[in-house]
């Protein structure tokens, strides 16, 4: 006979805790670190947690077979900034610069690309020379400023460019879109999480 599921109540429990915080979709920033400058966190205008796929490997034996996972990939991620011309510290110079030296489309003739990595993750931020790669920061913080949690990017590099359309009849603002690609990413919770892989064992 199976076994009755009981639950102590029907409130809200723990999503009813004074001390309970809901990450909001609004307290956010995302800034990256290019060999072309940064680019700031004010002209982006959407942007999006990263999202990783686990390959499954199919066992067959027999009659059966059964899935146990794979390797990993993180997926691209879309952010959107608004194509605004401001002072030097706050414009979109350095993102135009950066593309540019991942695909020189400004000179058809010299068509260069950079060929070497450059930028790198490290633990203590980034190293390395210039080259095509970032590194972006995406901050979630709760309603007083405090920063909740911390995505770092490494090895970021623009895998499509969208300069967007233009409409006549359209009040909207001007926005670029790119699709990001990277391969390294570190988690960081400032909520006390200490987060540990759960029966990670070996043969011993």
């Amino acid at each position: 006979m199976a076994q009755a599921f009981t639950r102590s109540g029907m409130g809200m429990g723990a999503l009813g805790s004074s001390n309970a915080i809901f990450k909001r979709k609004y307290r956010w920033t995302f800034e990256l670190e290019t060999p072309c400058g940064t680019i700031p966190e004010t002209i982006v205008k959407v942007a999006a947690r990263p999202n990783i796929n686990i390959e499954e490997t199919e066992i067959n034996f027999l009659h059966g077979k059964m899935w146990i996972p794979g390797k990993a990939s993180w997926e691209t991620i879309t952010v959107t900034y608004y194509d605004v011309v401001a002072d030097a510290n706050n414009s979109i110079t350095s993102l135009y610069n950066w593309l540019s030296t991942v695909y020189e489309f400004h000179d058809p003739t010299t068509l260069r690309q950079s060929s070497k990595r450059g930028t790198v993750l490290g633990t203590n931020g980034t190293s390395g020379g210039p080259g095509y790669a970032g590194v972006g920061r995406l901050v979630l913080y709760d309603g007083c400023g405090k920063a909740m949690e911390t995505w770092t990017l490494g090895h970021v590099w623009p895998q499509a460019i969208n300069f967007g359309d233009l409409d006549y009849s359209s009040s909207e603002e001007v926005n670029v879109e790119l699709t990001l690609r990277y391969s390294e990413v570190v988690y960081k919770s400032s909520c006390g999480n200490d987060f540990q892989a759960c029966g990670c064992v070996g043969c011993g």
